[in-house]
């Protein structure tokens, strides 16, 4: 039994003396030095699997005689639990996830050990709460260091974040004045024939030189365009409208669908989600927004529920910004308008047999297949666009939420399409697999994988391209592979501009942001590199070596052309690459982990079997199979 533990939860090492150490942060095992993310990935599926079942519990419990599901039914069968951040469960929108899962590792690590006292050395006052809250349960002393902060400067974004989360939820409306202008009075002579098919997805990663030609190609939907053009569909499309760094004005965006709704044979019908916006879609969703409001109070002794089943832990302190935020504030009013468009633009649509939409386990989404069944619209087919990623919580219920058929049970599409064998075997390895909720189809974003020259993987060859990977003393091209957030993008930056200082390897590099990120060269000029729009198809055969983002599937596109891949581990997150777990992939979180890295690959890479991966066939026959009930046959 040990007397007294330190958890350490600053930036660096702790001191030699420490005494017995557990790091919040970090992978370093060693003498007298335990860490807690990996002990959390050790243990990964069960304590992943008891998160999901604590939000599954946290809906389902009782105040007042009501679930708290229930409270948030304004009346027509649909809550708004399930479009709460904590129902979401998205890592992207609760960044403190990671530290709920991490304390609910440090109670085991504390519950084995059973130290008498333990010394928290931090500077989040939230996380000291919630440490304090499970000593003082598990009968264990308590004392917090308070390391203070550096101070920064004041900012707009810091009085927001003060204000009471009502008021911060009526300054979010300022979002409509940038949307107001996609409003449209005409509306597309939407398809209602037996071969009208409804599409739901966002307006960007789009392909500028086809559009701007009047052809309309999403990166996201690959050739799914094409193939129901080819087979007769007739495809009502609407569009989330989001901006990225290579959007054009709004008129030039217009103009885009102008120019497909000309030719709607060819390129279907498509209208924007915002374009229905009005003021009495504002003023619907202003009083649904109050009625959770009123209903918040109601809830207001909430924080007692907090706590996992067989836990000593409360969540609470964690969680409360996004439990008040998704009730009162900003998150809240942006779900009232979610329902509101998506009920404005379902009911103006004639029937539609069959509705595919980009599945990501979002709130919004909820609101989509509510306002579809209250239309009376037929079946409808979630389609998660790239991979599905162990620790995008988002992408996981806990087995009871997807077999509820109560009365205020979560909507779910009538079938989600799983793109191949490496998601259908994360979905089964989180329970998530019930008879008849998956179908097979083709990976939609991945085909290109499978085109004629471009080197199929699982051939042996040494690289997809022909070409030999560089020897020694020879200039090795590494391409960046941006994350979707500035901060992590420039940590990568950061981390590669160190490493070069260290490693012994001569490089050049070109960079690829994410299509939502708005860095480039001249925003970091102490590290050259040359940046580019470029598809992946375009980039991959020029390229030697990747350093990817852990949160974009383009590092596991490249590992399937045969690259050798790095993938940025940051030690204060999830490690959220669809390549955690497989062979050959080397993660590196430190400078010094890419120096050694960069320094040490010598040989070329052979590509994994391509079919372990996605199921792609440029005919798509289990796509015919699951459309064919959409033309009757």
């Amino acid at each position: 039994m040990s007397v007294s533990v330190v958890v350490w939860a600053l930036q660096g090492d702790p001191p030699a003396d420490a005494g017995d150490v557990l790091l919040w942060q970090g992978y370093a095992d060693g003498s007298g030095v335990q860490s807690v993310p990996r002990y959390l990935e050790a243990h990964a599926k069960r304590l992943r699997s008891r998160y999901l079942e604590f939000i599954h519990d946290l809906g389902e419990r009782q105040i007042n005689g009501k679930s708290v599901a229930e409270h948030l039914d304004l009346g027509d069968g649909f809550s708004f639990w399930w479009m709460t951040h904590l129902a979401e469960k998205s890592p992207f929108k609760s960044p403190q996830l990671y530290d709920c899962l991490r304390l609910m590792a440090l109670e085991e690590i504390l519950v084995e050990r059973g130290p008498s006292r333990l010394a928290l050395h931090g500077v989040e006052r939230d996380l000291a709460e919630a440490i304090e809250a499970m000593c003082r349960n598990l009968g264990i002393g308590f004392v917090w260091h308070f390391a203070s902060r550096p101070k920064s400067k004041w900012s707009l974004r810091r009085i927001y974040l003060a204000l009471p989360h009502p008021v911060q939820g009526l300054i979010s409306l300022r979002h409509l004045v940038m949307k107001w202008p996609l409003r449209r009075p005409e509306r597309p002579r939407w398809f209602s024939d037996r071969k009208a098919i409804f599409l739901c997805s966002y307006f960007f990663n789009l392909d500028v030189a086809s559009c701007s030609a009047g052809s309309f190609h999403s990166n996201q939907w690959g050739n799914m365009p094409a193939y129901l053009q080819q087979g007769g569909w007739h495809a009502n499309w609407i569009h989330h409208f989001l901006r990225s760094p290579d959007d054009r004005d709004i008129q030039a965006r217009s103009q885009w669908l102008n120019l497909f709704n000309r030719d709607a044979l060819n390129q279907g019908c498509h209208s924007l989600l915002e374009s229905y916006l009005s003021w009495a879609v504002v003023r619907r969703a202003l009083w649904k927004w109050l009625c959770l409001n009123a209903i918040s109070l109601r809830l207001r002794n909430a924080h007692g529920m907090f706590n996992p089943r067989d836990s000593a832990a409360s969540l609470w302190p964690l969680l409360r910004t996004d439990w008040w935020t998704s009730l009162r504030g900003p998150a809240a009013l942006s779900n009232c308008l979610w329902v509101e468009l998506f009920d404005a633009v379902l009911k103006d649509i004639p029937h539609q047999p069959t509705g595919l939409y980009l599945w990501e386990n979002q709130g919004w989404e909820c609101a989509l297949l509510r306002a579809w069944r209250r239309h009376g619209h037929g079946r409808i087919i979630g389609v998660p666009h790239a991979t599905v990623v162990f620790w995008h919580l988002n992408n996981f219920d806990d087995p009871r939420t997807l077999e509820s058929v109560a009365g205020c049970a979560k909507p779910l599409p009538d079938h989600l399409a799983v793109n191949g064998p490496m998601a259908w075997r994360v979905f089964e390895d989180a329970a998530n697999v019930l008879p008849g909720r998956f179908v097979e189809v083709e990976a939609l974003r991945f085909q290109y994988l499978a085109e004629p020259g471009f080197g199929l993987p699982g051939t042996g060859s040494s690289s997809p391209h022909g070409r030999a990977f560089p020897v020694d003393g020879k200039r090795r091209k590494v391409l960046i592979l941006g994350d979707f957030t500035e901060k992590q993008t420039l940590k990568m930056l950061s981390c590669m501009e160190e490493a070069l200082h260290l490693s012994r390897a001569d490089v050049s590099l070109v960079f690829k942001p994410h299509p939502v990120s708005r860095i480039r060269q001249r925003d970091y000029p102490s590290l050259p590199f040359e940046t580019t729009s470029s598809a992946l198809v375009e980039i991959l055969p020029t390229c030697d070596l990747v350093f990817s983002s852990n949160t974009t599937s383009a590092g596991l596109e490249a590992l399937l052309a045969g690259l050798p891949v790095l993938v940025f581990l940051d030690e204060e997150d999830f490690n959220h690459s669809p390549l955690r777990g497989v062979e050959g992939v080397r993660f590196v979180g430190t400078a010094r982990d890419l120096a050694a890295a960069l320094d040490s690959i010598r040989h070329p890479a052979t590509a994994p079997a391509l079919e372990e991966f996605f199921w792609l066939d440029q005919k798509m026959p289990r796509w015919g199979k699951v459309l064919a009930p959409a033309c009757g046959g």
